[in-house]
């Protein structure tokens, strides 16, 4: 009696779903783990990386074992597609990255004010060792802003400086940033400034805000100031910040008469 053949499976299928399996929970890790303080973000990019690779590895693994099953029939097409597709719904977060990390100038702070940027005065006593030291504004760096955003520019205001200063507040506790510290405007033009933190969507890296309120002639100038933490390229990110606030204290300074 004849002996069944057995059929041929790919293995590269199994590992492909094996290894794209394993990468989805290492990343949910870092999400967590970097967020509740368990870990530095020098580990978070480490531990991101391995998770990264485990994906990418499950893709080119899912690529191999298509080939061969177009090839020679093996077995193997469901696990196979279903690593490419979890690949490469993982590799879309540093995809991402790396189309900001074209699109955007290399900077990692910027400024509404580059000749006199708002100072980080809490800010530096919060951040952990392995952090980068904030800007120091050189030519190369106020180049690349004013080229790569020029709407990035201080804001004047019709109102005077507390009726500013309660709308920043409210704006900064509305985003969910960290509070550092703060300061009201005081009579003889001392200005007002809230320094606060604030965090990345998904993996939360920290990413710092000052805010000065200053008043000017017969309204107030409002500068603002966000710095990343960590690597040299914030990806576009803190000129996003710095928009979003402008564009809810206008909304909320709206229509609003000279105090």
């Amino acid at each position: 009696m004849a002996g069944r053949l057995r059929e041929r499976r790919s293995a590269l299928a199994i590992w492909s779903w094996r290894l794209s399996l394993v990468s989805v929970p290492v990343v949910i890790i870092v999400a967590i783990g970097h967020r509740a303080g368990m870990m530095t973000a020098t580990q978070a990019f480490t531990v991101l990386a391995v998770g990264f690779s485990l994906a990418g590895l499950g893709v080119i693994a899912a690529l191999g074992a298509l080939e061969a099953i177009w090839r020679d029939g093996r077995k193997g097409l469901g696990p196979a597609v279903r690593g490419l597709l979890l690949g490469v719904a993982v590799l879309a977060l540093p995809a991402i990255g790396a189309w900001n990390l074209a699109a955007y100038p290399q900077l990692h702070d910027i400024s509404t004010d580059v000749d006199d940027p708002p100072p980080f005065m809490l800010a530096l006593a919060d951040r952990a060792p392995d952090t980068r030291a904030p800007s120091t504004f050189d030519d190369e760096d106020v180049a690349r802003l004013q080229d790569g955003y020029p709407d990035i520019v201080p804001r004047h205001y019709p109102v005077g400086p507390a009726r500013v200063f309660d709308d920043a507040r409210a704006v900064v506790a509305a985003r969910n940033w960290r509070v550092l510290g703060e300061r009201q405007p005081a009579e003889g033009d001392l200005s007002g400034r809230i320094e606060a933190v604030a965090a990345t969507p998904v993996f939360g890296f920290r990413q710092d805000v000052v805010i000065r309120i200053a008043p000017d002639g017969e309204g107030t100038l409002v500068d603002i100031r966000s710095a990343a933490r960590n690597g040299a390229h914030d990806l576009g990110l803190n000129a996003k910040r710095i928009r979003a606030f402008l564009r809810d204290l206008d909304a909320s300074l709206q229509g609003i008469s000279e105090e």
